[in-house]
């Protein structure tokens, strides 16, 4: 519904039957004439399909309503193999992940001969420090060295 231009549509009209309507489109009801009139229609064609006797239900009539409820229940037990195909795909790759698991190893220990000392350390970080170029640039800084040609090699 947009403004006083539009008239309500099914659903609205549905929804104001109903009492759940919103406000916009109960105000509009109260400003539309077409669309109260096509309400009260269907307010009066509510009240004749609710006065009118119910025809009795016959046992055949409910034996096939009966009859089509179990069937559909049936349907819906029967699962189809796929399901069981699922299953079976994912017992398989749980026992598969059980197979290839392998725990990582245990830390060892270091000895006496591995652990470094204070000094060996101390030494190591001076001279890092002390590099003109880091260990990390090295690999890059090879990329810009020019080789000689190999003949000038050869004596």
């Amino acid at each position: 519904m947009n403004g006083r231009s539009r008239h309500l549509d099914d659903e609205q009209l549905l929804l104001a039957l109903y009492g759940a309507a919103a406000p916009e489109a109960a105000a509009h009801l109260d400003a539309c004439a077409d669309c109260a009139a096509q309400l009260r229609r269907l307010q009066s064609r509510r009240l004749e399909l609710a006065s009118a006797p119910l025809p009795p239900a016959s046992d055949a009539r409910l034996r096939a309503q009966r009859e089509a409820v179990y069937q559909a229940i049936e349907r819906k037990r029967a699962r189809p193999y796929w399901r069981a195909l699922q299953a079976g795909a994912l017992a398989c790759s749980v026992l598969l992940a059980v197979l290839l698991y392998r725990p990582a190893p245990a830390p060892q220990e270091t000895t006496a001969a591995q652990a470094l000392t204070d000094q060996q350390l101390f030494n190591d970080l001076a001279e890092m420090i002390n590099r003109d170029t880091p260990a990390a640039a090295e690999p890059l800084m090879a990329l810009f060295v020019t080789e000689p040609p190999q003949e000038a090699q050869q004596p």
